[in-house]
């Protein structure tokens, strides 16, 4: 639903409408044979709602909408079975106290739900977005570090002047107090928000830094600051979120980048391989 998913990210949602919407991006595998009523009773809104968000859309009412969910609907049952519905089918004949069955199948729906929402265009843009900026500042807090760490380690390899921050207080803005508009800013950000967030992301616009937010939908509240959106399935099976799609993505765009710093005979990934070699640094 990309296309959908794109004219959300560029709206101000109401609450209502946000409920509406959260919907219609879950639930794109049976939106085709449900009636408005149905999306109102399900969602908890009015029918005059939904279909005056739909229009919002751009679609002329909840019959157009109807025939393009029911058209691509009839596409995807075209298609092979993703290996994920494989598993629901052959679930039965797993153990159910193989609880890293479950991890793994849980983490493919993640990856399977995510590569269908997203452009590679997008990806390919984040790269070109870090490539071309002067500095590059990478935040992520609580769980979600993770992900800022990984990209950290492995981007400075190919580009100078990256900096990260995992600390959510004041030296998260101490430490992009400078930015400019040669400048960009990646935030991975999921449930619960920190408010900091907001914070980084509104310096990052006022100084017209160029803003990649990756998070978990379009109607984030941080999804508005992004010139580059991703979005990131992260449902885990227990307390905590499922880091690794977020770590897919990362993975995609600094395959990108490195194929960029590839062109350099001199490049910074051979210069650090052997100083860390010369000192055993592994």
């Amino acid at each position: 639903m990309e296309s959908i998913a794109k004219k959300i990210q560029g709206l101000t949602l109401s609450k209502t409408e946000k409920k509406i919407a959260d919907y219609i991006l879950e639930n794109e595998d049976v939106l085709g044979i449900k009636t408005a009523t149905d999306l109102a009773l399900e969602i908890g809104v009015s029918d005059t709602s939904i279909i005056r968000f739909l229009r919002t859309l751009g679609f002329s009412g909840y019959g157009e909408f109807k025939r393009i969910m029911s058209k691509r609907m009839l596409q995807q049952y075209n298609t092979s079975m993703l290996s994920s519905e494989k598993y629901i089918k052959t679930r039965e004949f797993v153990d159910k106290k193989n609880v890293l069955v479950d991890v793994v199948k849980c983490a493919v729906d993640n990856m399977e739900l995510t590569v269908q929402n997203t452009s590679i265009d997008t990806i390919r843009g984040i790269a070109d977005c870090l490539i071309k900026s002067k500095r590059k500042y990478i935040f992520a807090f609580r769980g979600t570090a993770c992900c800022a760490d990984y990209m950290y380690r492995k981007l400075i390899y190919f580009l100078p002047d990256v900096f990260c921050c995992e600390s959510a207080d004041s030296s998260a803005l101490e430490r992009m107090v400078d930015i400019t508009a040669g400048d960009c800013v990646l935030l991975y950000s999921f449930p619960r928000y920190s408010e900091i967030n907001y914070s980084i992301l509104e310096l990052a616009k006022e100084h017209g830094a160029k803003v990649i937010v990756v998070t978990d939908k379009v109607t984030s509240p941080l999804a508005v600051y992004a010139d580059y959106l991703l979005t990131a399935s992260i449902n885990g099976l227990g307390f905590t979120n499922s880091y690794v799609v977020p770590m897919c993505l990362s993975e995609a765009i600094l395959l990108l980048v490195s194929k960029h710093g590839s062109k350099n005979k001199n490049n910074r990934a051979t210069k650090i391989d052997e100083y860390l070699d010369k000192h055993s640094l592994y």
